[in-house]
Order: structure tokens, then C-alpha cells, then sequence
């Protein structure tokens, strides 16, 4: 049966919108699995093995694993690192066939009873409520366990190792490999946590430079009255707050927030002040259509994954749609959004170049 909660078969199977169900998955994983069993001699040959096979199978559910191997998680309290983490699933490889013995099931138990603790300590915040939500699992090509973490209390501020709940170990069939592949598609969604969201999109991630810096360029370049009119009653109603004027603290303060967001000298505080502003308004904004989304049907495809790969005109469609307030009003949500100034960028699509490429002399783009 799924753990946690999740949904039943039947249920996962009519909302996989790619025409594969669950179970035609699971049953090409055991397949391929079994003919990894064949040759694989030690743990290293089941991992990378099992691995290759289940990027394919995540993705024939619509899901596009980014896993992480062999990462440090906080070795100066436990030793070891994980074998594979898909976003708050953790997966323990053991030698194949070692399940076949009580020692090492609970020596893979007790190591991956460690990792969940590690990993959910990197939310700083609330590693508890983090721990509630992951999914250790066992490997060893031929058996599988499951294990999660039920708190003695709801008040409980240290984990408790004795409240890990081991599940299994069950025959990797086609049921085990189910569940399996249920929870993958639940949980390889990255945790919703102060320290993913900085690491993701903070001024050091590789995506608000980009984004910010476009919006510098957007505002100065793409001449656009309403651009220009959401501007200027931001800078009406925000600009006290930030200041007007800069003393040589301040200028100095500037240079550096241009510096981490990449942006020339000619972006004045206030231009990069709101296209900060602006881009992390949008962030919080698809963050919650994002959880609108999944609160109606946990096992949809993504609303961001849907803007990943729309064509240019359903993209700008489906932000306004989101600046308009359309899919919160659609479940009951009024007053979401509403007058928003800080929807600008959405005026500046119509105001971009038709062609802009790399080569493009850069008074071109």
C-alpha cells in the first residue's frame, strides 16, 4: 500500500496525464531490475544500475528527477552519506541479496535512520516537521523496506530514534516497486523551506541574477508608458521606505546589491530595488499557484513545469492569469491579487525586441 497518506493506484493512474499507469511502470522496473540482479556484484553495481534505470521510469510518470549522490550531510554528527537523495526521499543500496539476513536489514536500517536525520537538520528552522515528511528506503535488488518517522508528540523538540518505523522488507515486485515509484512522485518535489528557497532563488542562485538583471534592463530599455506609470507609483509609495537620497553608507550598500545581483553602475538603488521587488513578488506568487495546484490533485503535473515548456504566447497567458488572479479565483480565492504594481514585466513582453541574439550588437537587445 502507498505510505503517508498518498493516493491509492487507482487514483494515481487517472491523473497520470503522460498514458502510463503506475503499474506498467513499476512492472518495467522490476523487469529491469531483475536483469541488473544478473551481473551486479557489489552495492556500487546496484546503484548505478538501479539508478539508470529508474530515471526513465520517473520521467514516463512526468517527473524529472534530480537526485543527489554522495553529498556531505553534517559528518561531524553522523558518519556516512546517503547513496542517492530524490528531494525528501532518501535511498540506502546495499550488496545484492544482503537482505536475505536480519544483521545487515538492520544495519541498512540503522544507517538510513542517520541519513533522514542529517538531511532533515538542513532545515535549520524545523528539522522535526521536515523529518515527518521524508521516506527512507532500502535496496538490495531483490528486497526493499520503507522507513519513516513517527514523533512520540506533536510537541517533540529531539528526534527520537526509536520512533523510526521500519516497513518491510518486501519482495521488489511489482507492488513494492508501486509504492515505490508513489512516493518518488510525491516527494522528489524539493521541501518548501526557508533554506531550499534561498539556495534556489537567492541572490547567490544561478536564477535571480538572471531574472533581476531583466528586469533592470526591461525597465531602462523596453520603453513602455505603463511600465514606466507601475514604476513610478512604486517609487510614490515605496520610496520613503528605501530613500530618496543616499549617504555614502548607503551608495556604498548599493554598490554591493548591484554586485550580487549582477547588474551594471547606470541601474539606479531604486530600479534595482524594484526589480527585486518584482521579481521575488512573482516568485511568491508561483509558489502559491504552485500549492493551489497540488492541493487539488497531489499527483498533477507541475504548474511551473506547465510554464517550462508552453510556447511564448500560452507563457505570457498563463502569468496574466496568475497576475489577474484567475487560477486562485477558480478555487474560491478572492482578493488574492489585486491592483498590483509590481505585474509591470508583463507589459515589457510587448515592448522586447522581436529578434535578439547572442551576437546581436548590444544596442540591438
Amino acid at each position: 500500500m502507498p505510505l503517508g497518506g498518498l493516493p491509492t493506484q487507482r487514483e494515481y493512474e487517472m491523473n497520470n496525464e503522460n498514458g502510463y499507469s503506475v503499474t506498467y511502470v513499476a512492472e518495467r522496473l522490476v523487469s529491469a531490475t531483475a536483469e541488473i540482479m544478473r551481473t551486479a556484484k557489489t552495492e556500487e553495481d546496484l546503484r548505478i544500475g538501479f539508478e539508470k534505470a529508474l530515471d526513465p521510469r520517473m520521467r514516463e510518470l512526468g517527473v524529472r528527477p534530480e537526485p543527489r549522490y554522495e553529498q556531505n550531510v553534517l559528518r561531524s554528527v553522523f558518519r556516512g552519506r546517503p547513496d542517492a537523495v530524490h528531494g525528501q526521499l532518501v535511498i540506502e543500496y546495499e550488496s545484492p541479496r544482503s537482505f536475505r539476513k536480519a544483521k545487515a536489514v538492520r544495519h541498512a536500517f540503522d544507517q538510513t535512520v542517520d541519513y533522514l536525520i542529517a538531511e532533515a537538520h538542513r532545515d535549520k528552522a524545523d528539522p522535526i516537521a521536515s523529518l515527518c515528511r521524508m521516506l527512507g528506503v532500502g535496496i538490495d535488488g531483490e528486497k526493499i523496506f520503507f522507513v519513516r518517522y513517527s514523533p512520540p508528540g506533536v510537541r517533540a523538540k529531539a528526534v527520537d530514534k526509536d520512533s523510526f518505523v521500519l516497513q518491510g522488507p518486501h519482495v521488489f515486485n511489482v507492488y513494492s516497486a508501486r509504492t515505490l515509484l508513489m512516493n518518488l512522485r510525491a516527494l522528489t518535489r524539493l521541501p518548501l523551506t526557508a533554506d531550499w528557497l534561498a539556495q534556489r532563488f537567492g541572490p547567490r542562485s544561478r536564477i535571480a541574477p538572471l531574472l533581476v538583471s531583466a528586469c533592470c534592463d526591461a525597465l531602462k530599455n523596453w520603453q513602455n508608458q505603463r511600465v514606466s506609470v507601475f514604476y513610478n507609483e512604486w517609487k510614490r509609495l515605496f520610496g520613503i521606505v528605501y530613500g530618496e537620497s543616499f549617504t555614502k553608507m548607503q551608495e556604498i550598500e548599493a554598490n554591493s546589491l548591484r554586485t550580487l545581483y549582477g547588474v551594471g553602475a547606470d541601474v539606479s538603488f531604486q530600479e534595482l530595488l524594484f526589480s527585486v521587488h518584482t521579481f521575488f513578488a512573482l516568485l511568491i506568487k508561483l509558489i502559491a499557484a504552485e500549492l493551489v495546484q497540488l492541493h487539488d490533485n497531489p499527483m498533477s503535473s507541475s504548474f511551473c513545469d506547465q510554464l517550462t515548456h508552453a510556447k511564448d504566447e500560452d507563457f505570457v497567458r498563463l502569468l496574466e492569469d496568475i497576475e489577474n488572479g484567475g487560477i486562485f479565483a477558480k478555487r474560491g480565492i478572492q482578493n488574492f491579487l489585486e491592483g498590483d504594481f509590481l505585474r509591470g514585466y508583463l507589459d515589457a513582453f510587448s515592448s522586447a525586441p522581436e529578434r535578439c541574439y547572442a551576437g546581436d550588437d548590444a544596442g540591438t537587445c
